[in-house]
């Protein structure tokens, strides 16, 4: 399954990629995730942005499919809540 949210206009973000176990390794991710993207470029305007964050098992797929990690132009970010104390703030 795959899930992806978008605010309506150009901006969409893959929030869930997910194959059962017994199925992967058998391009199950590999079509849902071709068929989101081919909703949003059948549907986005010119210029539209595809972002999501990528967790090792995934980051081969995505890369074959065309996402890029590009830390010039945008970073992911992420506050675990309950982990504050352990946070070093003096950043």
């Amino acid at each position: 399954m795959g899930r992806l949210i978008s605010d309506g206009g150009w901006y969409f973000h893959v929030v869930d990629m997910a194959v059962l176990p017994a199925h992967q390794r058998r391009g199950v991710g590999n079509a849902v995730l071709t068929w989101l993207l081919d909703q949003v470029r059948d549907g986005a305007p010119p210029g539209a942005f595809v972002s999501l964050m990528a967790d090792p098992p995934g980051r081969r797929l995505y890369t074959r499919l065309g996402f890029t990690e590009d830390r010039d132009l945008s970073i992911g970010m992420a506050l675990w809540l309950g982990r504050e104390a352990e946070t070093d703030r003096s950043v």
